[in-house]
């Protein structure tokens, strides 16, 4: 075994921690693998580390790495891993092309088989590391007593269970600038100062007398009432040892509910494929000069299309003269485009350093489509998850222009149709996406931004209140009135484009189909845009005519 440096032998009482090359921490509690491969407990998306690299384990004198027998090799500290080598404060671990640094961790509790947590109340206004505690964690040595919850002297003491990670975002992300992510499920939950500290505290050490006692020490009065509302959150969402999520009841489902379900394909590999694909060629796009062109490009595409509408190089769901192979053609692009904007979330995310946990096909009525899950953004900056969420939009927009112009220099006819059918399709996303008031890019783009979580509820919540003459909350926001007005208007502006396309086509889209069914299309399509409108506005109108400003308010309180 290799000999460690007297001077960086770790003590008794201290324990190690990985660092990550993407800031998470995981503490060296018991046997770890790193690799590339779903059995890892540490994966690491990147070509040159194997499916099982290395193999870290407890020594009598602590943690030890070996090889696993890796294409690539390890190495501690420039020095190649050939047997069990000892780890210590300040050491490097190369497994392939990736580095992991070795750091001391805090003086362990009083109990050895519960892990610790660094104290998250600092008065830094920057960004922390991901502490991460992974989901083996059982099988780590973090914890040894038969029953996770009681003691031997039989008083509960309450524990997070094992499989979570907890970041601290920068200052300027608002008072909830705690992340904590669920990586059993994929939950997320945001936490402020004051919750991350008392979740600090449910490490199975402590009564639940000593953690009222504790709570109200670092918050305040208030602190037990919140440490009882942070413990039943975490009950309900499954993270509490011990206390399983409870079960709901199945209802039975309506044959239409079920034809309106969702069907998914996931698949897990994805987030390798975009490691690969943003290496191999990816990053060009996120370079300075190009993402200027492109933007520039997009900007000119909006002319371009103008143009071929104005000039009808083409009908919507028409090519050929036949609505069955525009449809088909249009449909098939739409597919096509999603797959692309879902790849540039990808991109976005490998930029970063973040992998993208799963991704795959929708099916929705008979419609599919590609999604892929970009979680991962939460843990980052306001600004990253800004450009995340448009790097989609974004490539709808830059290929909307791309078949704009390729529309206008083919010669018209099939070719040219096809083109527009596609750039027709591109925009549509775009506008379908970059909508603020659906849970879509557009709204996660706009909600930190403004640094406004739960913009849409709170917003639909205040603005009933004015319709139906309620008093006014203490939450009372310019910002939210300004953005439900702005819904409205959105959905106005909307139905607006859609009256103008149908007045532009309304003699060459009879032509295909009868004008009945094109009247019907065109009104079913107004009525599914003014749906939200209608419920918005009606409800809270309905309820004041009902029953008066004075009753409202009265039932309220």
């Amino acid at each position: 075994m290799a000999d460690v440096p007297a001077a960086t032998a770790p003590t008794e009482a201290q324990r190690l921690v990985l660092l990550l090359p993407d800031g998470s921490r995981v503490p060296i509690s018991g046997s770890l693998t790193i690799g590339r491969g779903e059995q890892a407990n540490i994966r690491i998306a990147d070509q040159t580390v194997s499916r099982v690299h290395a193999r870290i384990s407890l020594g009598p004198e602590g943690p030890v790495i070996e090889d696993a027998g890796s294409s690539f090799g390890t190495s501690v500290s420039g020095n190649a891993v050939e047997g069990p080598t000892r780890l210590y404060p300040g050491a490097q671990i190369r497994v392939g092309d990736v580095l992991i640094g070795v750091a001391a961790e805090a003086p362990a509790p009083a109990r050895a088989d519960v892990p610790s947590v660094e104290p998250v109340r600092d008065p830094d206004t920057g960004p922390g590391e991901t502490l991460v505690v992974p989901v083996d964690a059982t099988l780590m040595g973090l914890r040894a007593a038969p029953d996770p919850v009681l003691s031997l002297d039989g008083r509960l003491r309450p524990r997070v269970r094992s499989g979570w990670a907890l970041k601290r975002l920068a200052a300027d992300e608002g008072a909830e600038r705690f992340v904590l992510r669920d990586l059993e499920g994929g939950a997320f939950v945001r936490m402020d100062a004051d919750d991350a500290a008392l979740f600090e505290l449910l490490d199975g050490n402590r009564t639940v007398a000593e953690l009222l006692s504790e709570s109200e020490q670092l918050v305040g009065p208030a602190g037990p009432g919140r440490l009882a509302r942070l413990i039943a959150d975490l009950a309900d969402r499954g993270l509490l040892e011990g206390v399983g999520t409870a079960p709901t009841p199945a209802e039975p489902e309506s044959a239409l509910a079920r034809i309106l379900k969702p069907r998914d394909k996931t698949v897990t590999w994805v987030g390798d494929y975009f490691e690969r694909a943003y290496h191999h060629w990816g990053r060009v796009f996120f370079s300075p000069l190009p993402v200027t062109f492109l933007a520039l490009f997009a900007l000119a595409g909006f002319g371009a299309f103008a143009y071929i509408v104005g000039a009808r190089f083409g009908t919507p769901f028409v090519v050929a003269n036949r609505l069955a192979i525009g449809g088909a053609v249009f449909v098939a692009g739409r597919f096509a485009l999603v797959a692309v904007h879902e790849l540039a979330h990808g991109l976005a995310l490998a930029h970063y350093g973040r992998r993208a946990t799963r991704g795959g096909l929708r099916l929705v009525l008979i419609f599919p489509y590609a999604f892929v899950d970009t979680s991962e953004a939460y843990f980052e900056s306001r600004a990253h998850r800004i450009v995340i969420s448009a790097a989609g939009p974004a490539c709808d927009l830059t290929l909307g222009a791309l078949f704009s112009f390729a529309c206008w220099v083919a010669p018209r006819g099939t070719i040219s149709e096809v083109f527009f059918q596609l750039a027709f399709g591109a925009y549509v996303g775009a506008f379908f996406n970059l909508n603020p008031f659906l849970d879509r890019d557009g709204y996660q783009i706009l909600v930190d931004w403004l640094r406004e979580p739960g913009l849409r509820q709170r917003a639909r919540q205040q603005f009933a209140r004015k319709l139906s003459g309620a008093a006014p909350d203490e939450e009372t926001s310019p910002v939210l009135a300004r953005y439900a007005l702005a819904g409205v208007l959105w959905s106005a502006i909307g139905a607006g484009i859609a009256i103008l396309f149908a007045a532009h086509y309304a003699h060459h889209i009879p032509a295909h189909i009868p004008h009945g069914l094109v009247v019907a299309i065109f009104i079913a399509f107004c009525v599914l845009l003014f749906i939200p409108v209608l419920v918005q506005l009606g409800a809270p109108l309905v309820q004041r005519a009902r029953f008066g400003s004075k009753e409202v308010n009265r039932v309220i309180r």
